[in-house]
């Protein structure tokens, strides 16, 4: 995989740079609570699901397209699980219960991706407005089932946010396992090429007769799938879920994957850089709040900085990509020109 494809080296560098330079800002700012253990497992805690968001986006970059309903996805999974678990409950005893919860939230989420990818595929309009609009009615299916009421499970998916394996919590050991795979299936497999060569140019991986429409229903498929996961995790660690929950992860999970090099354009980036970028992301978080201290209007201020950051990165993105573009389009010109 070259480099064109996997984005500049420099950008790695850079990335890792700023979790250096910020984690050493942070341990000074607040050498007592910053640089311990429990500080890392509960940062760990919270990246898992917005990261696992954060790969769903990613994925989609890839090959040029976008998932705005990965939010409205997971809270309609962790819903399901939800009710799912309680109903059975009595039946099948609380473990057995959520078992069949998780598997009915997998359930939704490859549905929900599966109607993404089948519209974008077929109608071939911008998926932008294909997932604002499956968005909204995933929303709207979760407000009927709840009444827009706060929902709350058996209590056994505890296990997934509280036990640790190598002092890391399993939620984030989930998030490593996910990115890991993801990274190799882009970088080592026919389908990782054929994901980047739909997301250089759709028309072209066309005319190459490769399955453009399957491999765009089985990357919606996967971040469904991925959403559903992020639900259950941030399901298990409040054993609560509602419609409007993680209503700010959307716009960070889209931050985190364009701060981790993926174009948004299609066709460039490394998913392994999803966990340099959530990590960068929130120890930017955590510096906001040590910042803001008890102040009322910390969440809003968060916000601003996060829309702030988003418009400037893509900014970035676009200009670099434009600039990468032109030196290919410049360079396969001056090898065609007659000498």
């Amino acid at each position: 995989m070259n480099e064109a494809r996997l984005g500049p080296r420099a950008q790695v560098i850079l990335m890792v740079a700023l979790v250096v330079v910020l984690a050493v800002s942070l341990s000074l700012m607040a050498p007592d609570t910053f640089p311990t253990l429990r500080n890392a497992q509960s940062m760990m805690g919270q990246i898992a699901p917005l990261g696992i968001l954060a790969l769903c986006i990613g994925l989609t970059f890839l090959i040029g397209g976008i998932d705005l309903s990965v939010v409205a996805v997971a809270n309609t999974a962790a819903i399901t699980a939800a009710l799912v678990g309680t109903a059975l409950e009595p039946s099948l005893g609380g473990a057995g219960a959520s078992a069949v919860g998780v598997l009915a939230a997998l359930v939704i989420g490859l549905i929900a991706g599966s109607l993404n990818g089948y519209l974008v595929s077929t109608l071939r309009v911008h998926p932008i407005p294909i997932t604002l609009g499956t968005m909204s009615v995933y929303m709207g299916i979760s407000t009927g089932l709840t009444q827009g009421a706060t929902v709350y499970g058996t209590g056994d998916l505890g296990a997934l946010s509280v036990m640790a394996v190598a002092m890391m919590p399993l939620s984030f050991v989930i998030f490593l396992l996910l990115v890991v795979v993801f990274a190799v299936i882009t970088m080592k497999t026919r389908l990782g090429f054929q994901m980047y060569s739909v997301g250089e140019s759709a028309k072209v991986a066309r005319f190459a007769r490769l399955p453009v429409d399957r491999i765009t229903m089985l990357v919606y498929c996967c971040s469904g799938t991925l959403a559903a996961v992020a639900g259950l995790l941030m399901f298990s660690s409040t054993n609560a879920a509602n419609v409007s929950f993680a209503g700010s992860y959307l716009m960070q999970a889209i931050l985190i994957a364009v701060v981790a090099g993926i174009d948004p354009y299609g066709g460039a980036g490394r998913m392994w850089m999803i966990i340099i970028g959530a990590l960068a992301m929130q120890e930017l978080q955590t510096g906001i709040n040590l910042a803001l201290g008890t102040w009322s209007g910390s969440s809003f201020a968060a916000n601003f900085v996060w829309g702030v950051l988003l418009i400037a990165v893509l900014g970035l993105s676009k200009w670099m990509s434009t600039r990468k573009r032109r030196v290919r389009k410049e360079t396969v010109e001056a090898e065609l020109a007659p000498a």
